[in-house]
């Protein structure tokens, strides 16, 4: 079973999505047990309020919209169960370098080599005929 949360609103109106597939989880069963308990099919009493976040809720057969204000109980238990089990690190599946394999002294990758006449969005473009004025 797959959880799907995406949050959007806010000040700057980004939408963030986090998900989660239960059976992966340490604790499914505990995860069955909230999803479960949640009030699915009620509907929403308030209005969204300008700057605050909306969240919609997707675990398959249900959906939910939620305005911020109205995120508590097991619904915040399960945002902030979904929030986090994304912010956990995630393994890599291709090893870094062994210390043997990184370059050495004054050696350099190809991913560390710096081009310096690639212009970086950071750095204003220089143009030679500013030179003559």
């Amino acid at each position: 079973m797959k959880v799907q949360v995406w949050r959007s609103g806010g000040l700057l109106g980004r939408r963030i999505e986090w998900n989660v597939v239960v059976d992966e989880q340490p604790d499914p069963d505990q995860w069955y047990l909230l999803i479960a308990e949640l009030p699915w099919g009620e509907r929403s009493k308030t209005l969204p309020m300008p700057d605050r976040y909306t969240y919609e809720i997707r675990c398959e057969p249900h959906e939910a919209v939620i305005s911020e204000q109205e995120l508590t109980g097991p619904w915040r238990e399960l945002v902030d169960r979904v929030r986090d089990a994304n912010a956990k690190p995630k393994p890599n599946p291709s090893p870094n370098p062994s210390p043997s394999d990184r370059p050495r002294g004054d050696e350099q990758s190809d991913a560390t080599k710096r081009d310096d006449s690639v212009e970086c969005a950071d750095e204003p473009a220089h143009d030679e005929r500013d030179d003559e004025r």
